[in-house]
């Protein structure tokens, strides 16, 4: 008997988040298995009642299982030249006679409420093949379960739930944070689902079979060697094995066997997901094998369930069989899909795993998608199983009065097989296309005529890119030997990849690939991806890959014979787009009109909106706050729209006015000044639409200045790239998105200025404009402040780079909070880049001296400016508090306090720092701009390392320690 010594599965319900071990059955779906015992009248449960739904039948004409050829067809003959012969009509009726549930499909049924196992009759059947016939020798006691779902995304959602608890920076220790693994080039639709649930991504090594069991960069590398500083040893592991997405390589079993022992070493789940299982291509390996002259690889068919239970059918023994048939501990968490075999818009497969974590994951379905479209789960069920009745009705009769017959598992198999011939066919037209154009052939003596018929020509052979030939799935992932392009020097390799991109979308090549960006999991895989496109042949005619592997074939060699890059400028392409929105038909910038439509078709319809077009730069532009560049001083009293004239090298030129919403940002919006020599002169910056809160607006435009400035290429078209990046930066700064937030940190000093939301004319002045101007010159500009008689003395700190987030502190000698806080806003109105960061975190801790009989209202006064607290110690005006002791003329203020700057709890501890190393009268500013990597706790220490550093350096740190320790103590808050 086949596997007679296995044991039942492993207890994984250490693996279950926290949620998922707390779930319990829903009371409600409970009562379902009840409700169709014959002749029970249900009072329980809130059904609708089926004669109201407005569906009599559902029909629709289907194929027969043997449309497409496979070579297990005994007799291979003509396909009929009518299509009909070769389909059939089936029907659903109202409601099925029989009253087995495993039999009966209705509308009745398929279309009420009902448990989270889905159909009855669909569910039996997906359970049978699975067990069966798709994966007969599982090696533990039982047998793995099933449960239907709305496709694999779906699956892994509810899998990633299960399995992982969510992870948040702000709240949660670095120790706690868990990972999952994935091959380095990997679908990233799976990772997207994973990262906003904190999970650390971790990339592994791939060769063209998939991932790496060891050597370099392969999976026992990176367990052996995991650094816990970026949290917990990963306990998921995500991949596609047979046709991976998006490299095609299949996964062999001795391969599998040495992960999965790695897994179990490890204690790691695997979550494999199938979507091409019956795509495998048998014949890649062979042709390869004969195009590059290597041995001819045997491509007899191999029996993989030769060792124990045969599936039942020759086609399925021949596939590459999953992780299950090497699970003995039940660690396999498998998603199948219908959308590769019948249609992705059915949303619809199925899980398969051992019964106690399918338990778990029925408990999660019962709360969220409950099951499956009843109309989907019907239709594929009429089609594979069919009605199976004693008494068969008239609808289940074709024409002729013959009984229709479904597929039954034997059409169902036989149907697979047809699919995966179908594609191999495309895949050998496309990699055959490719393997023979991969070389560009070029004449090196460039000085031969046609009139010397008899010269001797010296050709240069040049590859222009390298493939493997997928052993399954849909796809082809083509390295661009860009290294060989003789502009290589000139643009290097981002700049030429990114041309190719967008000549291969021209006329007349009219192709588009996958970028391999597109599949780098993390930043670290990026620029190994960037090389790398992905083709798909699954989607054209058979008749019509051939013909667009040549046109893509001559798009890379026309490029390999380019000069120049000009016209490959734009890599929204909207330069190539001929269809134009009939609002921006008149504007006289095509170049703009064009990349105004791209960007509204990308985000929202209302990103850019044109305000005025061919209008003086002189014009009035509303604008609820008017605040210019901020650059200087001279020019922040006159209307950007005069200073924007000045700038533009034609001042009496027209410009167009566009507003632009910044995505996911509702509340903040700008309005952009465009020369009709853009792109060959950058946009300008007008001022802020509206923004979220007062104060925003003069940040906002620096920080979008920024953005601009480092964007910008004269030639190139820039407002995708700008948007693009600017989501991010708001997001990470808290800009534009909470109407409500006044805590901006140290970013906020002008709270007090009147942001109308109304419109205004940015040549006139407003109620309240003219302080704000003033506020904002008097920040600009030391000299004019009462304060600072010249700029602040900074001591900077030596700069921390920690995954790619930067980090560089300032300190500076102070004596009262009015200076501290001027030195701040001095720095925020002078720096940009300082005021553009993600966060600046400030500290002080000052002894103010100030004159008793004024000591109540300057405390007062204190407080009114400082986000923060004053502490004034119990012995002020006397003893070691006092300025002069007993006279009562002085009195001394302890003023210590920090400000986050929407890095929570970051300030308290660089106060906290100041106090352990006990300095006085001095103000210390950590700055920080955001790499895009999560630091976790760890950015505490680094921001605490950045300050220290300046302390030290600036000689605030006192080897004795401070004078008057009684009293410092007691002024601690």
């Amino acid at each position: 008997m086949v596997h007679s010594l296995t044991s039942p599965p492993l207890d994984l319900s250490h693996h279950f988040s926290a949620v998922t071990q707390r779930r319990e059955g829903s009371q409600t779906k409970s009562l379902y298995k009840y409700f169709f015992i014959p002749g029970i009248a249900n009072l329980a449960g809130g059904l609708p009642n089926a004669s109201f739904f407005p569906y009599d039948t559902l029909s629709a004409t289907v194929a027969h299982p043997q449309r497409f050829a496979a070579p297990s067809d005994p007799q291979q003959t003509k396909k009929p030249s009518d299509d009909t012969q070769s389909t059939e009509r089936r029907t659903i009726p109202k409601e099925s006679q029989t009253t087995n549930l495993l039999k009966k499909i209705d509308l009745t049924t398929a279309l009420q409420y009902g448990t989270s196992d889905g159909l009855p009759v669909l569910a039996d059947f997906v359970r049978q093949f699975t067990r069966d016939h798709l994966h007969p020798n599982v090696p533990y006691t039982g047998g793995p379960g099933t449960l239907l779902t709305c496709g694999s995304t779906d699956g892994f959602n509810k899998a990633i739930e299960a399995f992982t608890n969510t992870w948040d920076p702000r709240r949660d220790w670095i120790s706690q944070r868990e990972g999952i693994l994935c091959e380095e080039f990997v679908y990233m639709n799976a990772i997207q689902t994973a990262k906003p649930q904190g999970l650390n991504v971790v990339p592994v090594a791939m060769d063209p079979q998939g991932m790496l069991a060891y050597g370099k960069g392969g999976l026992a590398d990176v367990l052996e060697h995991w650094d816990f500083r970026k949290g917990r040893l990963p306990h998921l592991m995500y991949t596609i094995t047979i046709g991976q997405n998006p490299t095609g390589g299949t996964l062999s079993v001795e391969r599998r066997k040495e992960i999965y022992a790695l897994c179990r070493q490890y204690d790691i789940i695997i979550i494999e997901d199938d979507p091409y299982w019956n795509l495998q291509f048998p014949s890649a390996a062979a042709m390869e094998a004969k195009f590059r002259g290597r041995t001819v690889v045997d491509t007899a068919p191999r029996n993989y369930n030769a060792h124990g239970k045969s599936s039942g059918y020759p086609f399925l023994d021949s596939l590459v069989p999953s992780y299950l048939s090497v699970d003995t501990d039940g660690r396999v968490v498998r998603l199948d899909t219908f959308s590769k075999t019948i249609a992705p818009g059915c949303r619809l497969g199925w899980i398969t795993a051992q019964p106690a974590i399918i338990e778990r994951l029925v408990r999660i379905t019962e709360t969220s998608t409950q099951q499956p479209s009843g109309f989907v789960q019907a239709m594929v069920a009429e089609l594979i199983v069919g009605q199976q009745v004693e008494d068969p009705s008239p609808l289940s009769k074709n024409k002729k009065g013959e009984q229709e017959q479904a597929w039954q598992m034997d059409g169902w198999v036989r149907w697979l097989e047809g699919l995966r011939a179908g594609y191999e066919q495309r895949m050998q037209r496309m990699c055959t296309i490719l393997e023979e154009g991969k070389y560009f052939i070029s004449d090196a003596c460039s000085t031969t005529t046609s009139a010397d018929e008899h010269a001797w020509a010296v050709l240069d052979k040049t590859q222009m890119y390298e493939f493997s030939w997928p052993t399954g799935g849909m796809f082809v992932w083509v390295k661009v030997c860009i290294d060989t392009h003789p502009l290589l020097a000139k643009f290097g390799q981002e700049r030429l990849i990114q041309a190719l991109w967008v000549q291969l979308m021209q006329k007349p090549y009219l192709c588009i690939m996958g970028p391999g960006a597109m599949f780098s999991p993390t930043a670290e895989t990026v620029d190994r991806a960037r090389l790398y496109y992905r083709l798909c042949f699954a989607a054209m005619p058979t008749e019509e890959v051939a013909g667009i592997t040549r046109r893509l074939v001559d798009g890379f060699r026309a490029f390999w014979q380019r000069r120049d890059l000009d016209g490959l400028e734009d890599d929204t392409l909207a330069s190539n787009h001929t269809t134009k929105m009939s609002t921006l038909e008149t504007l006289p910038n095509t170049d703009l009109a064009e990349e105004i439509e791209a960007i509204n078709a990308i985000y929202d319809p209302d990103t850019l909106i044109l305000t005025s077009a061919s209008t003086s730069t002189t014009t009035s532009i509303p604008s609820t706050l008017d605040l210019g560049s901020g650059c200087s001083s001279s020019s922040s009293s006159t209307p950007p729209s005069q200073s924007q004239s000045r700038s533009n090298s034609n001042p009496g030129s027209s410009s167009t006015i566009l507003k632009l919403h910044l995505p996911n940002h509702p509340h903040l919006s700008f309005l952009l000044s465009f020369a009709p020599t853009y792109p060959d002169d950058p946009p300008h910056i007008l001022g802020t639409a509206s923004t979220a809160s007062r104060g925003e607006g003069k940040i906002a435009i620096d920080v979008l200045q920024d953005i601009l400035d480092r964007t910008y290429q004269p030639g190139a078209v820039c407002l995708f790239e700008v948007i693009n990046e600017a989501v991010e930066v708001f997001g990470e700064l808290r800009i534009g998105t909470n109407p409500n937030n006044n805590n901006n940190g140290g970013h906020t000093r002008a709270n007090n200025n009147n942001n109308s939301s109304s419109s205004n004319d940015i040549n006139g002045k407003k109620e309240g404009e003219e302080e704000e101007e003033e506020d904002t010159q008097r920040l600009n500009d030391p000299t004019t402040s009462p304060i600072l008689s010249h700029p602040p003395d900074w001591v900077i700190s030596d700069i921390i780079t920690e995954k790619k987030s930067v980090f560089v502190a300032r300190a500076a000698k102070v004596t009262s909070l009015a200076q501290a806080k001027a030195y701040l806003d001095h720095l925020l109105a002078t720096e940009k880049k300082v005021a553009a960061a993600t966060h600046n975190i400030s500290a002080w801790r000052i002894r103010e001296v100030k004159s008793s009989h004024l000591s109540s209202s300057s405390s007062s006064s204190s407080q009114s400016h400082v986000h923060g607290h004053l502490g004034m110690g119990p012995g002020a005006g006397t003893g070691a508090g006092s300025g002069k002791a007993g006279t009562g003329d002085t009195t001394e203020l302890i003023v210590q306090d920090c400000d986050d700057d929407g890095e929570t709890a970051a300030g308290g501890r660089l106060l906290h720092l100041m106090q352990l190393m006990d300095v006085w009268d001095v103000v210390v500013v950590v700055t920080r701009w955001y790499g895009g990597v999560l630091l976790g706790p760890d950015r505490f220490r680094i921001i605490n390392a950045a300050g220290r550093d300046a302390l030290v350096k600036g000689g605030f740190v006192r080897e004795g320690g401070g004078g008057g320790g009684g009293g410092k103590k007691k002024g601690r808050r």
